[in-house]
């Protein structure tokens, strides 16, 4: 069994993440759900792609530098961030399909701090994309929309 059969669930959560995103137009990037909050709908979209390319790609993989705050700028619209999300997430379930859950004991090295397991690391990002879309879902929400369904399996 490999990280992806493991974390088949992922599939259903990704799916409906991008319900939501599909959602969004431009304008709504700039939307905050309350004046002390410390991110916008875009930048909870852009933690979302860096939290997968950081864990995943650069730590895991070892693949190269996240994306910078200057390559965030370069996504300006729902369009283009939706379009990194999914090329980074494809590029994630890659991944997974080639680690054996054997592995999940293993000691991973963090630039700069730590050495985790590699199965809290998986945890760690699926977690956090848990806790981000539902995120987005009350922003949808206080912005006066409906957020996708979750409750069925398929």
């Amino acid at each position: 069994m490999n990280a992806a059969q493991f974390f088949d669930h992922w599939n259903k959560v990704w799916r409906d993440l991008q319900r939501a995103v599909s959602m969004l137009k431009d304008e709504h990037l700039d939307f905050r759900p309350a004046e002390r909050y410390h991110r916008t709908v875009g930048d909870i979209l852009f933690h979302i792609i860096d939290i997968e390319k950081f864990w995943i790609h650069d730590v895991i993989q070892k693949g190269g530098p996240t994306l910078t705050d200057e390559g965030m700028d370069r996504l300006r619209t729902v369009t283009e961030i939706r379009g990194e999300m999914e090329a980074v997430h494809k590029r994630t379930m890659d991944i997974l399909a080639t680690l054996p859950v054997e592995d999940f004991n293993r000691i991973v090295q963090v630039p700069r701090d730590g050495t985790p397991k590699l199965g809290w690391i998986l945890w760690h990002v699926f977690e956090q994309q848990i806790h981000h879309r539902g995120e987005l879902y009350l922003c949808l929400s206080l912005m006066g929309m409906d957020r996708p369904k979750t409750d069925r399996p398929g």
